[in-house]
C-alpha cells in the first residue's frame, strides 16, 4: 500500500515538474517575442525557378 502511494506521489511530482517547465518555456518565448521586433525583408518579384 505504501509503495503504491509513493509511486503515485512520484508520478504526480514528475508531471508537475513537466507542466511547470512547459509553462515557463512558453512564457519566456512570448516575452522574447515582445522584446525583439520582427522585420520581414521585402523580396523582389523574382521567379523562384530562375537561379542564375
Amino acid at each position: 500500500m505504501a509503495q503504491i502511494f509513493m509511486n503515485s506521489a512520484v508520478a504526480v511530482l514528475i508531471a508537475l515538474a513537466f507542466v511547470t517547465s512547459a509553462v515557463s518555456a512558453l512564457r519566456s518565448e512570448v516575452r522574447a517575442a515582445r522584446k525583439v521586433p520582427v522585420r520581414i525583408a521585402a523580396r523582389g518579384h523574382r521567379n523562384p525557378r530562375d537561379r542564375s
